[in-house]
């Protein structure tokens, strides 16, 4: 939130002022230790959001507010943050997905979904000269971001044997692009497969690529690509499979909420408000700090 106030040159003496609220979800529940950040621009030290969700919203106070003794029942919505999980499923991609434009084979152009799988251990095979894709259920409804943080990746395959040891599986966490498909790879790990003698879930950490952003444009699509190097033997990756067996995918605790960020409600309650002259900005943002500012 960024409050914009402009005062009458009468008030020539800085006077300290009380900022008074809460932050709570929609559902009424506490939103703990949020990080505020109050800023006089005149000293330009503006505080910019590191990574996290937050909101910008200016008002120009005048003076029947400052009379009345400051701002009440003023809100602001955030976006709250929450990893969300993308189960991989033998379902087709939603028809309105852009097929991934990258110029490789796809042996699988599928749905991911939220929500647990089920089935009957349901697998498919993946070659080194192919690459399997999986979609989300939609693209992003707004302009969201997930910072620059690790994803996880659970991926379940056969027993790991003779050829197949040592081999690499690479999973891509990407942004495809709106309409056109092109390929943005935000996050990625390429794990060295060593041997097993049942089935295995991998539990994959694909690191932040440091050459892209995190972010979404309004349409763009979330999808994973997993890729295997192995030119003597394909890698059966299991998907919708038995209770316990599935392969999934986990965004970060950043998540805003895509494909659309689910809202917290900050309410704030300014007593006694007195503006400094010139220029203030109060910045809120939510974040995993535990320090209050």
């Amino acid at each position: 939130m960024c409050m914009v106030s402009i005062v009458p040159v009468v008030i020539a003496q800085k006077t300290p002022f009380v900022i008074n609220g809460y932050v709570s979800y929609t559902n009424g529940t506490a939103c703990n230790e949020p990080v505020v950040n109050i800023t006089n621009t005149n000293t330009g030290e503006i505080t910019s959001p590191d990574g996290s969700q937050s909101k910008v919203v200016e008002h120009t106070v005048d003076k029947s507010e400052v009379d009345d003794g400051g701002i009440f029942d003023f809100n602001i919505s955030l976006g709250a943050m929450k990893a969300q999980t993308w189960y991989l499923t033998p379902e087709a991609k939603p028809d309105d997905a852009p097929t991934a434009n990258d110029g490789l084979e796809h042996v699988r152009d599928n749905l991911m979904h939220k929500g647990s799988g089920t089935g009957t251990g349901e697998y498919f095979n993946l070659s080194y000269t192919e690459v399997a894709w999986f979609y989300a259920d939609t693209g992003a409804e707004c302009e969201l971001g997930f910072g620059d943080n690790p994803w996880k990746a659970h991926i379940r395959t056969e027993a790991i044997e003779d050829d197949e040891v040592g081999r690499n599986l690479t999973v891509e966490i990407c942004r495809l692009e709106k309409g056109t498909g092109d390929v943005t790879v935000i996050a990625s790990h390429t794990e060295q497969l060593t041997a097993v003698g049942s089935k295995h879930l991998w539990n994959i950490t694909c690191e932040d690529n440091v050459s892209t952003t995190q972010d979404f444009s309004t349409g763009d699509w979330l999808a994973v690509r997993l890729s295997w190097d192995c030119p003597s033997d394909e890698l059966q990756i299991y998907y919708k499979a038995e209770a316990g067996s599935d392969s999934y995918i986990e965004s970060p605790s950043t998540d805003p909420g895509y494909p659309i960020p689910e809202l917290s409600t900050l309410i704030l309650f300014s007593s006694g408000l007195v503006i400094l002259a010139g220029y203030g900005y109060v910045v809120l943002k939510r974040g995993s700090e535990k320090e209050r500012r």
